[in-house]
This record gives C-alpha cells, structure tokens and sequence, in this order.
C-alpha cells in the first residue's frame, strides 16, 4: 500500500475495529459452540467410545490463522484417542472454508493407515496430507450439523472397517 492509502486504511480501521473486533469473537465463539455441540449430540459412534462429554473442547487458533474446532477423547480397543474436528479458512483456497476431521494427540497408527486407503466419497475426500478427510462445503447450502455428522460418517467407517 502507498502512504496515503495505509494511512485512510488505518483511519477507516480506527472508527470500525472496536465493532469488527467484537463481531469476530461473537462469531469465533458460535461457531466453536456449534462445533461442541455436533460431538455432544453425536450418538454412534462405531469402533470409538467417546470419554465425558463435558471434557469436549476446542483449541485457540483464530487471529492470524482462521481455525476454529472442538476435540473429543475416547477409546479404539481400550487405547486412548482423540478425534477433532474443524472448520478451516486458513488453507482454503478460497474464501470459503473447507472442514476436516483426523485424529489428534493420539497413537492410531493402524487406524490412520487404514484412512489412506479411503476413497472419495460423495463431497468427501482424503485430505492431501492423506491424515485426515475433508468435505469442500456449498457456500449456498449452509447445515454444519448435517456436513459434519457426514464426516464423522465416512471417518468412523473407514477407520471401523
């Protein structure tokens, strides 16, 4: 930006930042909520055993890397495991978010190998990393309940098989 554009820039931002500022963190903390919400109301769950409900939380990345998600620990076969969920602007392509789900802070070594082998499904995919699936929402078509009880569908099945 020329100086007199970082400077209107840096004006227009002193009158609206208060209010652009609490809009983002109502917003953040709504869609963290909803994303709770989606794993507490979750009733099968296949191969996994969910742990407390009440112990589903969420990890801050927000500020500089758009993110926002809820994890839930449990059990595969009596071994602890972690699956997250979450809703991703910072590496999308576009301005739209994609969402994921992988496991998290967990030793699923056999159940991450038997995701590589996942094939894409409907509007579910294997991520490139090949660690978790990603579904690639319809901006026009908003239910983050029904795409992310998708997710889990696909997750759950692949590692359950």
């Amino acid at each position: 930006m020329k100086n007199d554009e970082l400077n209107n820039f840096l004006a227009e931002g002193m009158k609206r930042y208060k209010k652009a500022s609490e809009i983002m963190i109502e917003f953040y903390e709504n869609v963290k909520l909803k994303l709770q919400q989606i794993l507490e109301n979750r009733k099968e769950w296949e191969i996994f055993k969910p742990g407390e409900v009440k112990k589903i939380k969420s990890t801050k990345f927000w500020d500089k890397y758009p993110f926002a998600n809820a994890q839930i620990a449990g059990k595969i076969n009596g071994r602890l495991a972690t699956i997250k969920i979450g809703i991703n602007w910072y590496a999308s392509e576009s301005d739209y978010p994609f969402y994921g789900i992988w496991f998290y802070d967990t030793k699923a070594d056999e159940y991450i190998e038997k995701l590589k082998s996942y094939k894409k499904h409907g509007k579910v995919e294997l991520s490139n990393d090949k660690n978790s699936l990603v579904l690639y929402p319809n901006p026009d078509d908003f239910d983050l309940e029904r795409d992310f009880n998708l997710l889990l569908d696909e997750f759950l099945g692949a590692i359950s098989k």
